[in-house]
């Protein structure tokens, strides 16, 4: 019997070692796990950085002006003279105290009409205003195709009021002469009447402008 618990106690212990070391290498391996686990990382709160967000400016928009319209100038009168509808006054007026109070060595104003008329029985007229004074009349027979029927006279109004103001003339109560002229110290508004027969005139008007 002895032969036989011999290989029977050796296999026995050789199945010991071997469960002996089967379990301390599971125990090796289990604490090498242990070693190994991966702790939970505690969670970090996040940081959050506050981006400065600019306030929008409200849009304003520009007031706008107030555009006032200015008055327009007013438009300072001035010296003209223009065509006008003639008086039918064939009468001859002698005013020799009005016709001539002129000054010769004084300076001219300058001419602002001038117009030439050709007298076949018909009346002309012009109204000159005139802003200052004075207002200087000449006119002069350029042609009389007869020395006794050729005529011309020439009279002259306050154009507001109708006053008669002066009258000259060739022939007839007048004298030959074939220029002349007539002197006005005051500003104002001047109807001038022309009649006339076989005849041709110049008319120049002049007056500071």
């Amino acid at each position: 019997m002895k032969w036989l618990i011999e290989p029977v106690a050796v296999a026995l212990g050789i199945v010991l070692v071997i469960v002996v070391i089967v379990l301390f290498g599971a125990f090796s391996f289990g604490a090498t796990q242990k070693h190994l686990v991966t702790p939970t990382p505690v969670p970090v709160a996040a940081t959050v950085t506050e981006i400065p967000t600019t306030v929008p400016t409200p849009e304003t928009t520009p007031p706008t002006p107030e555009t006032t319209t200015p008055p327009p100038t007013p438009t300072p009168p001035r010296t003209d003279a223009a065509a006008a509808t003639p008086y039918d006054d064939k009468k001859y007026y002698k005013l020799p105290y009005y016709s001539t109070v002129y000054d010769p060595r004084a300076n001219m104003p300058p001419v602002f009409f001038q117009q030439s008329y050709d007298g076949r029985f018909q009346s002309e007229a012009v109204v000159a205003n005139v802003v200052q004074a004075p207002l200087i009349v000449d006119f002069t027979l350029t042609q009389a195709q007869s020395p006794t029927r050729s005529f011309f006279y020439i009279t002259v109004r306050n154009n507001a009021t109708q006053e008669l103001l002066a009258q000259d003339g060739f022939f007839g109560p007048y004298s030959i002469d074939t220029s002349k002229r007539l002197f006005f110290s005051t500003p104002g508004s001047y109807h001038i009447n022309m009649y006339g027969g076989f005849v041709s005139v110049d008319l120049t008007l002049r007056a500071p402008t």
